[in-house]
């Protein structure tokens, strides 16, 4: 992961564009194709996607992950779980940010919500606990393990916090701990179920 040895957040976003850059170039074997043209032209040999597809081996560039979620985060799952049977609510975990809210399409221009979307396509909500009849949105979780502390998921989280906090949607964060005791957690989670837009 490229999450340490950076001194800037744009340092670190450079990088990652540099990464999928050169990861691109790999894949195909070939050039480096700008576009994949749709229709083929006099004296020119098409490639299709398709074609290219074929030739990448993926085992070079990835595994299966073992797990969907941490221990820690499975520990308290199965707690939540109690708790939204007990409030009839139906539990969510690792909901993209894209599920919960939207760009405002209406007044800006392509590039313009393009530019938003990418603030918020790769992020992802750790719990999201909905109502079973409305399928209404109550409120969102998020579980602050230790990763939390590094510099770049202190600033995704200022960005989570200011976003929820302006769109008026519950966000309870809650620390990791050896041992949760659901009755205290529920009591968090009816306390911070407030009226919001989602009503």
């Amino acid at each position: 992961r490229l999450n340490s040895g950076f001194k800037t957040k744009l340092e670190f976003k450079n990088k990652i564009k540099e990464t999928k850059k050169h990861i691109i170039k790999r894949l195909t074997n070939l050039h480096y194709i700008d576009k994949i043209q749709s229709k083929k032209h006099k004296g020119e040999k098409m490639i299709y996607r398709a074609d290219l597809e074929e030739q990448i081996d993926y085992t070079k560039y990835y595994r299966p992950k073992r797990y969907i979620t941490t221990l820690t985060e499975n520990i308290f799952y199965k707690i939540l779980l109690d708790i939204a049977k007990e409030l009839d609510l139906i539990l969510y975990s690792q909901v993209s940010l894209y599920a919960i809210i939207e760009v405002k399409k209406e007044k800006y221009s392509k590039k313009e919500c393009d530019e938003l979307f990418d603030d918020i396509k790769a992020k992802t909500i750790d719990f999201v606990l909905v109502d079973k009849k409305t399928n209404k949105i109550k409120i969102c979780l998020e579980l602050d393990d230790g990763t939390h502390k590094k510099w770049d998921r202190i600033e995704r989280d200022k960005f989570i916090n200011k976003l929820f906090k302006d769109l008026e949607i519950p966000l309870l964060r809650y620390p990791t701990y050896k041992n949760y005791y659901k009755a205290t957690l529920k009591k968090r989670i009816l306390e911070n179920i407030k009226d919001t837009y989602y009503e």
